[in-house]
């Protein structure tokens, strides 16, 4: 129990930089669509998916290095780690400036193939600039999680959204630059808070000598985890690529605002991801790691779906106010794209055995074969059903790549996941999303709303086993009862039958001897329901 309210206690943190950051791109999409057509939204949405694919080839695993070998270095002080994250910028820097460069050189083969020629080599340039710029900035804010500083890895996430915003904004509204401002207003924001970023951990950066001696190792542990990040790469954005070759920007435009209203269940799973996982590796080596993973497993899905039923209702609204009527249509892809991030949130509960077995090439295997399966998905689907296929495929593709996942993690580290509550949790989210797809215009906005309320409400509460549901009334009680009064007598029941479940049962004579003299008193299972 008390694991769980501390996933609670760090996803309120962690939810906030969500929030904070990721809220902003959903709160001026009402801006940017009166900005841009389709059209405009379609090309920025594809090169934001390149800048993206090489981001990961930039990355090479850095974040994983920095992260391992932190605490390894400790035992060197301060001055170890300060070599370690400067080798680290030095590589990021030395290696992504040579690609930015080599792409741009490039970029007029891309500029033709993708976008028929209409744009220049700068725009390129700068997007490019600008994915390397995060990367810089990205490797200085997870250095404050390392140090368990969130508040600072939260405000300077978040201050790179609203810089970006308002930059981008002033570029596009004011001067009118269009496509070209969305890109600048983008990379200046990553450079300055780049630039800041590293002022503040200056006190783990040295400049006036090259730390090349770290550079064979970060290499042989980075490198392998490349073909991985390519793949998950391909896993997240290939659909993208399927759209604009076969129906061009104008649907990608509409198939990008579907998956910006649908980054809302994101928050969710992002925030689970950044707070579940410190708490995931200390449970993976104690005693109650199958029990604490049985319990978040079921908790995160029936959470996720609820939240996903709820949103997919809401949908048709959100679109024509946070994007117009122009983009409508919209709205029938957002509970299809939500369950991306439904799925991919679960990954971390779902893996557990392989990263307990420290088998994590699986994962790379896992990935590369769910690409594939996405690419294929995508082939047969969008050419017919342009982005509601695209949607599609990636939702199938991450629900068998989380699937799989589970039966391999389950045989290298038996968990005993409810796999019968999982099934059914997700079962009745693609039920109800078929249903309001199919049905939304010809039912009462009455009967839909009562049938979203029963749903979301039993999904909720069927999110906590009944243990967990007692002591969490439990503590509620607790609460709400003033200290110079007793506690009630239901408060002390729920902690009793809480406790009781909670309990290991031991097989001795004595309390054999107990139950064969209360036998004619209670069930032969000796149940307590």
């Amino acid at each position: 129990m008390s694991r769980l309210f501390q996933l609670g206690k760090d996803s309120v943190i962690y939810g906030i930089g969500g929030i904070l950051s990721k809220g902003i791109s959903v709160l001026v999409l009402p801006l940017y669509t009166m900005l841009f057509t389709p059209v405009e939204y379609g090309t920025i949405e594809m090169l934001t998916v390149i800048a993206t694919f090489l981001s990961t080839i930039f990355a090479m695993g850095m974040d994983s290095v920095q992260s391992f070998y932190f605490f390894q270095e400790s035992g060197n002080g301060k001055a170890g780690q300060a070599r370690l994250v400067s080798a680290v910028l030095q590589w990021r820097v030395l290696w992504g400036g040579s690609l930015v460069l080599l792409c741009t050189l490039t970029s007029p083969y891309l500029n033709s193939w993708l976008f028929g020629g209409e744009l220049s080599w700068h725009y390129f340039a700068v997007a490019f600039a600008g994915a390397l710029l995060a990367q810089v900035m990205g490797q200085g804010i997870e250095l404050f999680r390392l140090l368990y500083r969130p508040w600072p890895y939260i405000l300077l996430s978040a201050a790179q959204a609203i810089l970006a915003t308002a930059i981008t904004l002033l570029l596009v509204y004011v001067l009118n630059m269009g496509i070209f401002g969305y890109i600048i207003g983008s990379t200046l924001a990553s450079l300055v808070i780049a630039l800041l970023t590293l002022y503040m951990i200056r006190e783990y950066l040295i400049f006036n000598e090259w730390i090349t001696g770290w550079w064979p190792r970060l290499i042989r542990f980075g490198l392998p985890l490349l073909p991985a990040g390519l793949a998950f790469s391909i896993m997240s954005n290939i659909d993208r690529w399927f759209i604009h070759y076969f129906h061009g920007d104008t649907v990608l435009g509409y198939y990008a605002v579907g998956a910006k209203i649908a980054i809302l269940i994101a928050f969710v799973s992002e925030t689970f991801r950044k707070a579940w996982w410190p708490i995931a590796m200390d449970a993976m080596h104690g005693s109650d790691g199958p029990e604490t993973f049985r319990m978040i497993a079921r908790l995160y899905m029936g959470l996720c779906v609820a939240g996903l039923v709820i949103l997919t209702f809401i949908s048709p609204w959100l679109i024509i106010q946070l994007a117009g009527p122009e983009y409508y249509q919209a709205w029938q892809l957002v509970g299809v794209l939500a369950w991306q991030s439904v799925f991919y949130g679960f990954y971390l509960v779902a893996s557990a055995g392989i990263w307990k077995a420290e088998k994590t090439h699986l994962a790379m295997y896992l990935m590369t074969g769910t690409a594939l399966l996405n690419s294929l998905l995508n082939y047969l689907l969008v050419p017919a059903y342009a982005g509601m296929g695209a949607a599609l495929a990636t939702a199938i593709s991450y629900g068998v790549w989380v699937t799989v996942t589970l039966v391999v993690s389950e045989k290298l580290w038996y968990v005993n996941f409810p796999i019968a509550v999982l099934f059914a949790q997700v079962v009745s989210g693609v039920l109800f999303l078929i249903w309001y797809l199919l049905y939304w215009d010809s039912t009462s906005l009455l009967l839909q709303t009562g049938i979203v309320t029963v749903l979301s409400t039993a999904l909720m509460i069927g999110a906590l086993d009944r243990r967990n549901r007692l002591a969490i009334m439990a503590r509620i009680f607790q609460l709400w009862t003033p200290a110079a009064i007793p506690p009630a007598g239901a408060n002390d029941v729920l902690l009793s039958l809480a406790s009781i479940e909670t309990q290991p049962k031991k097989s001795t004579m004595t309390e054999q001897s107990i139950a064969n003299q209360e036998s004619s008193m209670t069930p032969k299972n000796g149940s307590l329901q």
